[in-house]
C-alpha cells in the first residue's frame, strides 16, 4: 500500500471496535475477565484521541479496579499460571495509560506498588506475585513493562536499574543473535532452557516470544531520549539486531507489533532507514491481520480479542507517528 495515512486509518478502526466495548457503567468489555480484558485499553482510546471514553474508564478504575495496596484487579482466576510469571506486566500497561490521562493517582499508587518487587541487586523485577528472592525468575518482557512504566512516571532508579538489568542480560547471552534467552534469576543467572517463555530462535517457524527484542529495543531507546546517555541506544539497536534476519513466519506474527514500536523509535532517533523499513514492514502486517470490524485475534481463534486489539492499536500509533502522515 503507498497511503502512508493507512497506520492512522488501520488505529482508527482499531480503537473505534473498542469504543463499542465500553459498557454503561465505564467498564469495558466482559467483566468477568477483569484486569485482563481491561488493562490495555486506557492507553490506546488515548494515542488515537478518544480521551473521554478512555477518562470514563480509569474513573470505573479508580473506583473499582485499584486496590488499597495499588495493585490491581479483578484478576480472572483461569489465568492463574500466567500470574505466576506475567503478574506485573497487566499493571504496567494500566500506569502507562492512567499517567498519559493525567490520572496521577491512578499511576503513582499502581508505580508504587510495582516498585515493591524490584530486585534492589539486579536492577530487574521479581515475575512473581508472592516469591521475591533470589530463586525467583526475572523475565525480559516483564521487567521490559515496568521499565516502561518506571520512565513513564519519572522514576529514574527504578528505570536506569532495569537498564544495567538488560545490559547484563545481553553480556550473558551464549550464542547470540541466533538465540535470545530471556529470564533470569540470582540463583541461576541466565537460565539456559529450550521453553518458549525461555528462548526465542530467530529462523523459527513456529510460535516464538517475538516481542522481547521489540520491548526490550523500544524501552532502551526511550530510556536514552530520557537520559541521553549513548549506551542505552547502542543497546537498544544490540537488542533489534535479532530481528535482522528473523524468519518470515515470525514477523507475521501479532507479536511483532513491539518490534514495530521500537523500529519507529530508532528511526526516529537515528533516521537510519533500516528501522523504517522494519516499522513499514510490521506496520502493513498488523494491517493485514485486522479484520474489517477494526479488531485483531489471537493466533488460535477466529474470535475478536479486545487484549490484543487494544494493544495493536497503540503500536500502530506508534508506528504512524514515526513513519505515516496526516
Amino acid at each position: 500500500m503507498n497511503n502512508k495515512k493507512r497506520f492512522k486509518k488501520s488505529r482508527d478502526l482499531g480503537a473505534l471496535y473498542l469504543l463499542k466495548q465500553m459498557n454503561s457503567d465505564g467498564s469495558f468489555g466482559n467483566i468477568a475477565l477483569g484486569l485482563a480484558e481491561y488493562y490495555k485499553v486506557p492507553a490506546a482510546l488515548h494515542c488515537a484521541g478518544y480521551n473521554r471514553s478512555a477518562t470514563i474508564l480509569c474513573g470505573w478504575i479508580r473506583k473499582h479496579g485499584i486496590q488499597s495496596n495499588g495493585d490491581f484487579g479483578p484478576r480472572p482466576t483461569n489465568l492463574k499460571d500466567l500470574w505466576d510469571y506475567g503478574y506485573l506486566y497487566y499493571n504496567t500497561w494500566v500506569i502507562l495509560g492512567a499517567q498519559k490521562l493525567g490520572f496521577y493517582d491512578i499511576a503513582q499508587k499502581g508505580m508504587g506498588f510495582l516498585s515493591e518487587f524490584r530486585d534492589s541487586v539486579s536492577g530487574g523485577f521479581y515475575c512473581h506475585p508472592d516469591t521475591l528472592n533470589e530463586k525467583t525468575k526475572q523475565d525480559l518482557w516483564v521487567v521490559a513493562g515496568c521499565g516502561i512504566a518506571s520512565i513513564a512516571t519519572s522514576r529514574w532508579e527504578e528505570s536506569i536499574g532495569v537498564g544495567d538489568w538488560m545490559n547484563n542480560l545481553m553480556n550473558l547471552q551464549p550464542d547470540y543473535p541466533k538465540y535470545l534467552y530471556s529470564t533470569y534469576s540470582r540463583s541461576e543467572g541466565l537460565i539456559i532452557d529450550s521453553n518458549i517463555r525461555y528462548r526465542m530462535y530467530r529462523a523459527a517457524n513456529e510460535d516464538q516470544f517475538f516481542f522481547h527484542p521489540g520491548i526490550a529495543g523500544g524501552f532502551l531507546a526511550s530510556l536514552y531520549m530520557a537520559t541521553n546517555e549513548e549506551k542505552w541506544l547502542d543497546l537498544s539497536k544490540k537488542y533489534m539486531e535479532f530481528v535482522d534476519n528473523a524468519s518470515d513466519f515470525l514477523f507475521n506474527l501479532p507479536r511483532s507489533g513491539k518490534v514495530g514500536w521500537a523500529a519507529s523509535l530508532l528511526y526516529t532517533i537515528t533516521g537510519d532507514n533500516k528501522y523504517k523499513e522494519i516499522a513499514l514492514r510490521v506496520g502493513d502486517i498488523l494491517i493485514g491481520l485486522q479484520s474489517d470490524l477494526g479488531y485483531w485475534t489471537d493466533m488460535n481463534s477466529s474470535n475478536p480479542n479486545n487484549d490484543i486489539t487494544a494493544e495493536l492499536t497503540y503500536w500502530l500509533n506508534e508506528i504512524h507517528q514515526s513513519v505515516g502522515e496526516e
